[in-house]
């Protein structure tokens, strides 16, 4: 694996690159301009980012957009940017990816670990205070083009959700 861009990503200013990249991209599905940024530390871009994509996308609901087309969207532009990380990393095997997932998700907030081979658990989830189910469905999107991006196959599928009342979300890749 490529040590030097995981050190980067490791830093608190590599957080916030992951975190503005995310809210662009983010924001060009949704059709709308990103929030501005600039001079904000990495936990005010993540609160923003949560907002920001709890708002747009109860927008989205509120007007009968086609939820599965922008759920694909997501999906899509994630897998680009999983994949395109996946061919910066380089990583050997699936331990070395779950290494990749597990600081990508800590740099927003989220812990994620594996306990079986393909099956995923969150025990802490910051989007979890901002996200109602809907949106939720509809953002794991972004969930599962990483994933398949990063791990070049398999699809993610939610099980269980914190923000459908659950301790943790779970979730298997297949």
């Amino acid at each position: 694996m490529n040590r030097f861009i995981y050190r980067i990503l490791s830093s608190p200013s590599g957080a916030r690159m992951q975190i503005r990249i995310l809210l662009r991209q983010t924001a060009r599905i949704f059709g709308v301009d990103a929030p501005r940024t600039a001079g904000m530390s990495a936990s005010e871009l993540l609160r923003t980012y949560a907002q920001f994509t709890a708002d747009e996308s109860r927008n989205a609901m509120d007007s009968g957009q086609d939820l599965v087309q922008l759920h694909q969207k997501l999906y899509n532009m994630a897998y680009h940017l999983g994949s395109s990380l996946r061919r910066w990393m380089r990583p050997h095997d699936d331990q070395e990816c779950l290494a990749i997932l597990t600081l990508l998700y800590k740099n927003i907030e989220i812990l994620i670990n594996e306990r079986d081979p393909g099956e995923f658990y969150v025990r802490k989830c910051y989007f979890s205070a901002f996200y109602t189910p809907e949106v939720c469905r509809l953002i794991s999107g972004i969930d599962q083009g990483i994933f398949a991006g990063i791990y070049q196959h398999g699809r993610l599928t939610f099980e269980d959700r914190i923000t459908e009342g659950y301790n943790q979300c779970r979730a298997c890749l297949k």
